[in-house]
């Protein structure tokens, strides 16, 4: 069985993975901008959301 933790997790790895594709694609940003997402998304989001529902479910 899969934990809440790893959902929440992979449901922003993979929005990260197509957010990050998108821009790439669509525009040649510079590297802060990539490295703003997978950091902001990939670990920031996935730790500030579960961080709120562990306090809600206590």
């Amino acid at each position: 069985m899969v934990s809440r933790e790893n959902t929440v997790i992979a449901a922003y790895l993979a929005v990260t993975l197509f957010l990050l594709y998108a821009v790439i694609e669509t525009a040649s940003p510079p590297v802060w901008v990539s490295s703003a997402i997978l950091l902001g998304l990939g670990v920031v989001a996935p730790t500030l959301t579960n961080e709120y529902l562990d306090r809600r479910a206590a």
